[in-house]
């Protein structure tokens, strides 16, 4: 589990991640009714079609994606890299509502076909629900796929930081909407149900949350790029951190643990990258016969990538950790808190010149 989501898989390599709140909300339409329960599965299955092919038109265009989280309002494909060309973005982004349409239009079709009963009801559900997920991904906003869409279209006369501002002003608007028009639903005079007042407003109500989220964490990455720009990963290293050799016994671990009072172990693996040696898994710990057998892969950065362009691999990352090399020889680690704590006493130093 990691960021408030939940491992379920692995297809094609990427490992797929359910978030806790759309597992909370198949539990709570369950409640209210099985036929609401059964139709966010649907919904389920649905989003992580249209992410899958996020995913394949990115490892396409040699772009690595480490993993998908399916959210209750879509899903985010986790890809690890930042400087990507506009025509990439673009096609990456316009690919899941090309998807969704494509598959609301197939079960459109096979509605006509189906024969009156539970399967025509289903079939014309999942019609409506990719219809959905099409239009509503491509609205202009961040995170959705519109928004990332607008901000490659706004790469063409503005720069990525300019471009991505505009484009978070655009999303703070289509929230202002959802707002506007969720109070006009609740205060329109026509008579809906009281359940269905309430579901709309608690989806709405979701929508917003995470079209703000979704902007806030756009805003603050393009202000990191803009604030570290051209620094190396090397200025945030640490040299806190010890090497055993990959087939030794596991119990030199307790010397080093015991003794040196170091808990970050590496190890190199035959291949000769450099790997974390899990000594928190205590089943794996017991049953190990060599280091190689607790050794979890972590990113191997050369000390002169940029901040920006690490972060995302380290982030991807269980344990938020790299190893950090020059010439194919360790130097270093840096971690994720290790980044934000220059990141914080860089600002606070260029704040205080300015001063």
């Amino acid at each position: 589990m990691s960021n408030g989501s939940i491992g379920i898989g692995r297809i094609a390599g990427i490992d797929i991640e359910l978030h806790w709140m759309f597992i909370l909300l198949i539990l709570l339409f369950i409640f209210i009714s099985p036929l609401l329960g059964l139709i966010w599965i649907l919904l389920f299955v649905c989003v992580l079609i249209h992410e899958l092919s996020h995913s394949i038109t990115a490892l396409r265009n040699k772009i690595k994606v480490s993993r998908i989280v399916l959210l209750p309002i879509g899903g985010a494909s986790m890809i690890e890299e930042i400087n990507i060309n506009p025509r990439v973005e673009f096609n990456i982004s316009i690919a899941g509502p090309i998807m969704s349409l494509f598959l609301g239009g197939l079960f459109g079709i096979l509605v006509i076909f189906t024969p009156p009963g539970i399967i025509t009801f289903i079939v014309q559900y999942l019609f409506v629900i990719n219809i959905f997920l099409g239009a509503f991904n491509i609205l202009p906003a961040f995170p959705m796929d519109g928004g990332r869409v607008l901000r490659s279209y706004l790469e063409k006369k503005y720069d990525f930081y300019e471009a991505t501002m505009k484009t978070a002003r655009v999303s703070r608007y289509v929230m202002g909407l959802i707002i506007a028009a969720t109070i006009l639903f609740i205060m329109s005079p026509i008579r809906y149900s009281f359940s269905s007042k309430v579901i709309i407003l608690i989806w709405d109500f979701i929508i917003v949350f995470f079209l703000y989220q979704g902007v806030l964490a756009e805003e603050e990455s393009v202000k990191l790029r803009r604030d570290t720009h051209g620094m190396p990963i090397s200025k945030t290293m640490s040299k806190n951190f010890a090497i055993v050799d990959y087939d030794s016994n596991p119990n030199v671990l307790y010397d080093i643990i015991g003794k040196k009072r170091e808990y970050t172990i590496l190890t190199k693996t035959p291949k000769g990258e450099y790997a974390i040696v899990n000594v928190f898994d205590r089943k794996a710990l017991n049953k190990a016969e060599i280091i190689g057998e607790l050794a979890v892969p972590i990113p191997n950065l050369n000390y002169a990538a940029k901040i920006t362009d690490a972060l995302p691999n380290i982030e991807s990352n269980p344990f938020k950790i790299a190893a950090i090399t020059k010439k194919g020889k360790i130097i270093g680690i840096s971690t994720s808190q290790h980044i934000n704590t220059f990141i914080a006493l860089h600002l606070r130093k260029k704040n205080e010149g300015k001063a």
